[in-house]
């Protein structure tokens, strides 16, 4: 049919507006979010003997992102080079893929930003889970924060938590290294980000007071993760490990982050445990800005401070709870659906300098209690 300036009239195809019904359908669906879990720990730790052995469960479809081709020789796979465009100031990326039998896919990968995760998620469906290998000399807490909060990324994944290997037999002597002059060590770092701690190669470690000694100085460090002992990285179960959700805004178990009690003080990063009664909005508010001055002008009573992890929790008047997390200098106070009409609020702060008697006057003073 033609009209009368002789331009075509449109003529509507049936399969043409069913697929268009199917592309807005599939468009408005909501995208579940794949978690991430970021594996941490120095080279020999047995970072490698723990992703190959949960490679070869079946219960999840994990891609895994090794960072580091020294600790995963192990892993069999074939190695293709992609480099960028020549001129392109990106850095070369050495990627490699394997798919591995139960349908898990293996990625070895060296570049300096996400591009592996936005390419890997170019595979969504053929995997439920990330993991993500850092180098073993890398401090986590940047690429925690980059997962945590990335806006880029925050669309299609979910920062799990964190695992840190630790190599029982060397992890004390990683901790005294003096090369660092007081300041805090990789190790210190590692275990300082932690939701869970692998404490490997237990079984050389045949005196049990040494291995007391060795969970008391980890403890000292960090009193919120979990210390699993392992002997070849084999944990009891993958749900010791993922799906913790240590990043989502629901109210953290924070028993047993007591540390007035704790037998052992490491003077370059340490756990604090305040408890402080309900709060009203104006006390909420004085707390969050003293927060912010102790997370980004790094002071506490005028003396010199770094924080590397914060978790707690702010329970008003009315029995309504916030939870409080950050990394770093970056933090977040969420509102949570909880009530609890007769819990107290409390604040754990992982880090260097940090006296847990000042932060108990301060935070008191702040609520002229």
């Amino acid at each position: 049919m033609v009209e009368e300036d002789g331009i075509p009239a449109l003529v509507e195809d049936d399969q043409i507006v069913e697929e268009s019904k199917r592309r807005e359908a599939f468009e408005d669906t909501p995208i579940e979010k794949v978690p991430i879990t970021l594996v941490t720990g120095y080279l020999g730790s047995g970072k490698s003997t723990l992703l190959n052995y949960i490679a070869t469960q079946r219960e999840k479809k994990i891609a895994i992102i090794l960072n580091e081709f020294g600790d995963s020789a192990d892993i069999e796979k074939s190695l293709t080079v992609q480099e960028m465009d020549e001129g392109s100031k990106d850095p070369t990326i050495y990627e490699e893929w394997l798919e591995l039998d139960n349908g898990c896919l293996c990625c070895t990968v060296k570049d300096s930003g996400v591009v592996a995760i936005e390419k890997l998620m170019e595979r969504r469906g053929k995997f439920d889970y990330i993991l993500l290998e850092t180098t073993g000399v890398a401090d986590p807490g940047p690429i925690v924060n980059m997962f945590w909060l990335d806006d880029g990324l925050a669309s299609s994944i979910y920062l799990d938590g964190v695992v840190t290997v630790l190599d029982a037999t060397s992890v004390v002597e990683r901790l005294d290294d003096v090369s660092h002059e007081g300041a805090p060590t990789t190790a210190h770092l590692q275990i300082a980000l932690a939701d869970v701690i692998l404490l490997n190669k237990c079984d050389k470690v045949t005196d049990s007071e040494s291995r007391q000694n060795i969970e008391d100085r980890i403890r000292g460090i960090n009193s919120l993760a979990r210390i699993i002992e392992t002997q070849y990285s084999k944990v009891p179960s993958l749900s010791s490990i993922l799906d913790l959700h240590s990043y989502q805004n629901s109210v953290p178990d924070l028993s047993g982050t007591d540390t007035s009690s704790k037998g052992w003080h490491d003077h370059r990063i340490s756990t604090i445990s305040v408890a402080f009664p309900q709060v009203n909005d104006d006390q909420a508010a004085k707390v969050e800005q003293w927060l912010q001055n102790v997370l980004w002008e790094k002071t506490i009573a005028g003396a010199s401070v770094e924080v590397h992890r914060t978790k707690g929790k702010l329970v008003k008047q009315d029995g309504k709870v916030s939870v409080i997390q950050g990394v770093l200098e970056t933090y977040e106070i969420v509102d949570t659906a909880d009530v609890d009409k007769n819990g107290q609020s409390k604040l754990v702060l992982i880090g260097k300098n940090l006296d847990q008697s000042v932060v108990q006057e301060e935070i008191l003073k702040l609520l002229a209690v």
